[in-house]
């Protein structure tokens, strides 16, 4: 059975039921459901308007905010199936950011992988330049950087920081006729040694 319910600062102009429509009565006093539609299969949302008052926000929070308890005032609303276009009430529940998360990568496990990736290849770490025989050239601020200046490729650079496998069983000892090593790694690598230097 479909419940409808004022949207709370849009008394009697607008209105949200169980099952995550929206109606209006600015223009027809029997209430005019809204359509809501998304073929890319993100979240759906409206924008309710009403005496300069303006909210553009989305269908899923507006059924949580007006169907669903919140006593422990967490601030995310969860699709429980995982389909962002479901906003019965049913599939709905209040979450923290972290439950929100963890959720999110038990149904994407491929989203912690590209977590790690952005981790270790895209998020900027200091890289230093060193010649084949170990002289130090110049330190970067990131990959980016070292091949613009240089021209290497910097996914090349970065697997020889790294030391990833660019195929199975075989990572690359150096790109462009140097060596390249993270800053930080290189400091602990010297400290375990007994010495630390610092470029």
């Amino acid at each position: 059975m479909e419940l409808w319910k004022d949207i709370y600062g849009f008394e009697g102009v607008y209105q949200i039921s169980n099952k995550g429509r929206t109606k209006s009565f600015k223009k027809d006093k029997q209430g005019r459901i809204l359509s809501n539609k998304n073929q890319k299969g993100d979240y759906l949302a409206v924008i309710l308007q009403c005496n300069h008052k303006v909210r553009h926000t989305r269908m899923h929070r507006l059924v949580a905010e007006t169907f669903i308890p919140n006593p422990d005032n967490k601030p995310e609303v969860n699709h429980k199936d995982g389909n962002k276009q479901n906003n019965t009430v049913e599939n709905l529940e209040w979450v923290t950011r972290k439950e929100n998360s963890l959720d999110a990568m038990q149904r994407n496990p491929n989203m912690l992988k590209g977590m790690n990736a952005y981790n270790k290849f895209i998020r900027p770490k200091t890289i230093q330049q060193f010649t084949l025989d170990g002289e130090y050239v110049r330190e970067y601020h990131n990959s980016k950087e070292a091949s613009d200046a240089t021209g290497i490729c910097g996914r090349n650079i970065l697997q020889v920081a790294s030391e990833t496998e660019y195929k199975p069983g075989k990572t690359r000892k150096q790109a462009g006729g140097f060596i390249w090593e993270f800053k930080e790694e290189r400091r602990e690598s010297d400290a375990s040694q007994g010495c630390l230097f610092i470029f």
